[in-house]
């Protein structure tokens, strides 16, 4: 479904500030899979007058690349010579880009760098060698563009890649937070522009597969339980396993953390496997998961998508391919969407905390985590403590916050119990935010003088 384009307003604006500028200039661009980086380079390149070469790598061999790019250049450069001039190498290719731009400013986009570099390895000391000696004095915009995100941080970025030091500008792409997703959204409540940010994780390419002229129920259906839906098993492996060998194992350590197993050696019983270091680390260079640091660190997933797609509808997909998937999602999915949107519903809050910083009494906090410990309470017995929101400036506890995302208001023992864990952090008077789907009961209200609270109308209207 193809839509207007919509936010990353940010990365434009320093787009178009930065090709104003006259001399030679790179930007490297990477980011995930489907976030939306060829889009963004499509829609600064059509804002501009200037000359745009757009070329996209893919898997062939290097003389089919070369004649691919020769193509696109000379499309775009001297359309009269297509057909009628060759390049024996991308040296001389790249040479010629460069006599043009000393002429004129000239947008030079590579996408899916991490294909051409893998086919012609020699590229990166020729691009190196050609910045160096011949685009340094030219008026060229050059873009290279990857999604993998752990080939684009060590071959290209890191201080022994050849192209170190080239780059003036880096701009890592994420996904959308909740108020971006928000805007392609129109016609929904909040609520289900939460869902919705949920199952898609900010992700546009996930965003654009809902269609706002049916329900939310009818979009989850359609999309992750039915036959021809986009969140496919193929789409999903895709997404985990690309690039990667024995896609089997990284498909069964998600499959472990998105059902709880986040632990080093939970993960590697479940999978079956002794030692799960390697792929863990992988997976964690990939940004899929994350690893946080605790007594006995933990792994979380990065991607909510994958998580609801591991937890609520891989189990089903014998029943999808028969066409029962409907039937599957009314008995076993949507009675536990509100259960699925907690960890979502702390992700909002951390980024509305974020985006408020300073503003309406919130402090400006550099670190916002969950905390998990253990205690000894009055009796001086064990007592688990955990806390959705820690706000840090520095080592500074500034802030201490819950979030129910919850069909019934947060009421009388939700708050004295989060009030009891309060007393087990080392703060001086942090502020206490609770952040609640559905409101408050009456006694919450004339009780938690001391608290911020916030329905979802805040933190979308704020």
């Amino acid at each position: 479904m193809q839509r207007e384009f919509r936010g990353r307003k940010k990365e434009l604006k320093v787009l178009n500030q930065k090709l104003s500028q006259d001399g030679f200039f790179m930007t490297v661009l990477y980011g995930r899979r489907r976030i939306g980086k060829t889009k963004l380079i499509n829609q600064f390149m059509q804002e501009h007058d200037c000359k745009g070469i757009s070329f996209t790598a893919v898997e062939r061999g290097e003389a089919e690349l070369l004649t691919m790019m020769t193509e696109a250049v000379l499309l775009e450069l001297a359309a009269e010579l297509v057909g009628t001039i060759t390049f024996s190498s991308f040296e001389k290719l790249f040479e010629f880009i460069g006599k043009q731009a000393e002429k004129e400013k000239i947008i030079f986009f590579i996408d899916e760098y991490p294909y051409l570099a893998k086919q012609c390895p020699y590229i990166q000391s020729v691009l190196q060698k050609v910045i160096d000696t011949n685009w340094k004095h030219t008026n060229l915009f050059f873009i290279i563009c990857g999604s993998l995100v752990s080939f684009m941080k060590d071959e290209v970025l890191a201080q022994s890649a050849p192209l170190y030091g080239r780059c003036n500008l880096e701009l890592k792409l994420r996904p959308f937070n909740y108020m971006e997703t928000a805007e392609f959204l129109e016609g929904y409540t909040y609520e289900e522009k939460a869902i919705c940010y949920g199952l898609t994780n900010g992700v546009a390419k996930y965003i654009e597969q809902f269609d706002c002229s049916k329900s939310l129920e009818e979009n989850i259906i359609e999309q992750f339980y039915s036959l021809g839906g986009y969140f496919s098993e193929e789409q999903i492996k895709t997404v985990i396993s690309s690039e990667r060998q024995n896609p089997a194992v990284y498909n069964s350590i998600i499959s472990a953390v998105a059902t709880g197993h986040t632990k080093n050696s939970e993960i590697a019983s479940f999978v079956g496997m002794d030692d799960v270091t390697y792929p863990l680390k992988m997976l964690t260079n990939a940004e899929l998961l994350e690893r946080r640091t605790a007594k006995r660190p933990y792994y979380v997933l990065n991607d909510s998508m994958i998580e609801f797609w591991f937890r609520y509808v891989n189990r089903a997909m014998s029943l999808v391919n028969a066409d029962r998937g409907e039937v599957y999602y009314n008995s076993y999915v949507k009675e536990h969407l509100h259960d699925f949107m907690g960890k979502i519903f702390e992700k909002m809050a951390k980024e509305y905390l974020l985006l408020h910083a300073g503003q309406e009494d919130l402090p400006i906090l550099t670190e916002i985590t969950d905390y998990q410990e253990i205690v000894l309470d009055e009796d001086k017995k064990k007592k688990q403590i955990e806390i959705d929101l820690l706000g840090k400036n520095g080592k500074n506890i500034l802030l201490i916050g819950e979030c129910k995302f919850k069909n019934t208001a947060f009421d009388k023992t939700e708050y004295e119990k989060l009030m009891d864990k309060v007393k087990y952090i080392s703060a001086i008077n942090p502020l206490i935010c609770v952040f609640s789907l559905n409101g408050y009961t009456d006694y919450v209200k004339d009780h938690a003088s001391e608290c911020k609270l916030f329905c979802i109308d805040d933190l979308y209207k704020g």
